[in-house]
């Protein structure tokens, strides 16, 4: 088994990224967005791939939380929320613009994990709907996200400057 440079500076970049804890940045999002860039390619184009597919995935995923809790979080508006929100995810998908489906989908669930373990920086509860909150878990978790897509382009393009090809 041989080391190359990209493993290296992948082992450093991950590293340093854990720095994003001390200003609560939830890294796990952080390397989500990372595993997806190397998933997906690992070429610049992921990026135009994955960022509208999260984005719909955030918005859809925040609709069935603010619907949840307006039930006075009643498990069957959390089922039909998700159902409804789900298959509209679906049919987002066949649109170009929309159709990175692992990026959608783990939006998706990212938010619940994030929204419901707390790992943004939360605001006081303006009412029941929680609506500010979240507001700021969507935007802290999908920038989580979306700078785990640019470490792994930035990853990329240290680790294998200077090379013919990405072997």
């Amino acid at each position: 088994m041989k080391i190359q440079k990209l493993d290296v500076v992948v082992a450093i970049l991950a590293g340093i990224t854990c720095l994003g804890l001390l200003v609560n940045i939830p890294v796990w999002a952080l390397f989500i967005g990372w595993a997806w860039y190397f998933a997906l390619g690992a070429t610049p184009d992921v990026l135009k791939q994955a960022i509208p597919a999260l984005l719909i995935g955030y918005i859809l995923a925040a609709i069935s939380i603010v619907v949840y809790a307006a039930s006075g979080f009643q498990i069957l508006a959390m089922i039909i929320a998700v159902a409804v929100t789900v298959f509209i995810l679906m049919m987002s998908l066949k649109l170009d613009i929309f159709s990175c489906s692992l990026a959608s989908f783990n939006a998706y669930s990212c938010l619940f994990a994030g929204y419901y373990a707390g790992n943004f920086p939360k605001m006081e509860q303006a009412s029941v709907l929680d609506l500010n909150n979240v507001g700021v878990a969507v935007l802290w978790i999908a920038f989580a996200n979306i700078l785990g897509l640019f470490c792994g382009w930035l990853s990329v393009s240290i680790g294998t400057a200077g090379q013919k090809n990405n072997d």
